[in-house]
């Protein structure tokens, strides 16, 4: 399947397939699996805040239920849904890329981030980032700030277990707020355990369950990190995480 891209004329979703891209102010991606996804609404919701915060004015709800409407019900798709710098409302319906259990890390050589908190404006550099991380025999490159505290992923959000309990990075580190994340901590709490924030750098990692999450390929396993510490992995949690996981996938609503 090739990638199908449609503009928003105020009206409906017009087809402007092998049109120039245009530079991203926000953008919002989602597995769609035979027209079930994990958590729709929120990216949604999540879109509307950011691209409020991108001083977008008008209202976006009969774009969002176009883009609703038109999403297939069959197949495995990656859809992602833009506002460009011209302030322009686009969906692209993607196929998915193939799926995996587990992941490679890097730590990355920079941060290439200028609009940290915002899902879109630094897609490229950090597409940029992953390729330089898969020139090291990894999968995606993990961002760390000054002082080498670890942050975010390139495409992922990194969370571990660590003393009977989930730990995720700090709410003042710089990163996406992240629906996969919401929704991993939600199922851990469910699962009996604590949920708490703490930084850490790589090496306070060493021995550490470290997952991955992102909303393509939901709860990844660390199961290695070029050049930093050794992880520990449990595929019994795995396999019953990724199952709940997936079970929260949700038909699409009707538009």
């Amino acid at each position: 399947m090739d990638v199908l891209r449609f503009r928003w004329n105020g009206s409906e979703l017009v087809d402007v397939t092998g049109a120039p891209e245009i530079p991203l102010y926000v953008a919002d991606s989602f597995l769609l699996n035979n027209g079930k996804v994990v958590a729709y609404q929120r990216h949604l919701d999540r879109f509307a805040a950011s691209a409020e915060f991108q001083g977008l004015v008008r209202p976006l709800d009969d774009f969002l239920s176009a883009v609703t409407a038109s999403l297939p019900r069959t197949g495995k798709l990656f859809p992602r849904i833009d506002l460009t710098e011209r302030g322009e409302l686009e969906l692209h319906i993607r196929p998915a890329p193939e799926l995996h259990e587990t992941i490679v890390l890097a730590t990355a050589s920079l941060d290439p981030r200028v609009e940290p908190t915002i899902k879109g404006p630094d897609i490229p550099a950090l597409n940029a980032l992953r390729a330089e991380a898969q020139t090291q025999g990894a999968d995606d490159a993990v961002i760390v700030d000054a002082q080498g505290r670890v942050v975010d992923g390139s495409t992922t959000c990194l969370i571990w277990f660590a003393e009977g309990g989930l730990h995720l990075p700090p709410a003042e580190a710089l990163r996406v707020n992240s629906v996969s994340v919401a929704v991993a901590k939600e199922l851990a709490a469910k699962g009996g355990f604590s949920v708490s924030e703490s930084w850490a750098t790589p090496s306070d990692l060493e021995g550490v369950e470290l997952y991955a999450v992102n909303a393509l390929h939901g709860i990844r396993s660390a199961v290695s990190w070029v050049n930093g510490p050794s992880l520990s992995v449990n595929q019994e949690r795995l396999a019953h995480w990724r199952q709940q996981y997936d079970l929260l996938a949700e038909e699409l609503p009707e538009a």
